[in-house]
């Protein structure tokens, strides 16, 4: 198994340690997500309440999709929980399936694998006595998706090749595009870059052709991250840049802020460490919004790196300090070992490797 500490991650805001105070956010990994109050979802759960049951459900599972979306992960969940409850009253067999996909997509990318394979299994035994040849598809890809982040690629290849199968026998536009996204992302995983590009430019024109934006969003920012691993970084930010459009325009805040990260690193990488600092200022109300403080622990971090590379030894301290406290708070090891490496070398007037 290769080390991806060494390059961008596929997944979604895993951090990856390039130097002793560099990092790259991708996907979330096991996030302690603060709880945030969304008013939107109370306002559904009251019009749901006054509706019938089937009703109820549908319009709870859309304000579902929407916090997930929108970074709002362990809401997503609850909210998905009252929906299952309700369908599962119901006897919607199709319903609860779909519930459960859901649940296992947010679970993963929190990176709460047990969970997400947990809910997902059922999903499968479902959807396969119901012959849901679309939603096996998904159920296939979602548990790919999680032996991935799980780094066992060859059970995810497999899966995300099955599903592949079962979406072209359905012409399902949508689910082939992901099956091609996702068998990319394996390839990516195991350095394949070639293969990679190739599979990521099909699911591209797969989901630019059908308007599917959030998930054309997702493969533009993997092509970034392609390119940034084989040393072309101008042609990962142009990547990004794309991405960025799209996510801004979903109003995907957790995306938005993770992009910005890796579009300041790469901005880095480019000489351009002002522009650098500005991305890294825009992700930090974004990932704020999301409560991934983790992320901004390790965002500090990457910030404290470049103002000491720039000699700007209070402002590196600052930042440090506050990644130190962060990542204490957070039991983030890895974080706080950056942030403690950084104030040693401050204190003891080491300067860091340009």
């Amino acid at each position: 198994m290769h080390c991806r500490s060494y390059h961008f991650s596929y997944l979604a805001a895993i951090s990856i340690v390039f130097s002793p105070a560099l990092s790259l956010l991708a996907i979330s990994d096991a996030r302690a997500y603060a709880p945030i109050i969304n008013a939107r979802r109370t306002q559904a759960s009251y019009r749901a309440q006054a509706t019938d049951p089937k009703t109820q459900a549908d319009e709870l599972f859309e304000t579902g999709v929407k916090q997930h979306r929108e970074g709002l992960f362990r809401e997503a969940i609850e909210t998905f929980e009252q929906v299952l409850a309700i369908r599962k009253q119901l006897g919607d067999q199709a319903g609860i399936g779909e519930t459960l996909n859901n649940m296992g997509e947010v679970y993963g990318e929190m990176g709460l694998r047990p969970e997400a394979l947990e809910v997902l299994r059922q999903a499968l035994v479902i959807h396969r006595e119901i012959s849901g040849g679309r939603r096996i598809a998904r159920t296939l890809n979602l548990i790919g998706f999680v032996n991935r982040i799980g780094d066992n690629f060859s059970e995810a290849m497999k899966l995300h090749q099955e599903a592949l199968e079962l979406a072209k026998t359905a012409d399902d536009q949508i689910e082939i595009g992901e099956s091609l996204h996702n068998i990319a992302a394996v390839y990516a995983e195991q350095v394949n870059y070639a293969k990679a590009i190739e599979f990521y430019q099909q699911a591209r024109t797969i989901r630019t052709a059908a308007g599917d934006r959030r998930d054309l969003g997702r493969t533009l920012n993997n092509m970034g991250g392609v390119y940034y691993n084989i040393g072309d970084f101008n042609r990962a930010m142009e990547f990004y840049h794309q991405a960025l459009a799209i996510r801004r325009e979903i109003g995907d805040r957790a995306g938005v802020g993770r992009l910005l990260n890796n579009m300041a690193l790469t901005s880095r990488k480019l000489g351009k460490d002002t522009q650098a600092l500005i991305y890294f200022q825009q992700a930090i109300p974004m990932l704020e919004a999301i409560g991934d403080n983790t992320s901004i622990g390790r965002l500090l971090n990457n910030m404290g790196a470049i103002h000491e590379s720039l000699g700007q030894s209070a402002k590196a301290l600052e930042s440090y300090e506050e990644a130190l406290k962060i990542a204490r708070d957070g039991g983030d090891k890895a974080g706080e070992t950056t942030a403690m490496e950084g104030i040693k070398r401050l204190s003891s007037g080491q300067l860091v490797p340009q």
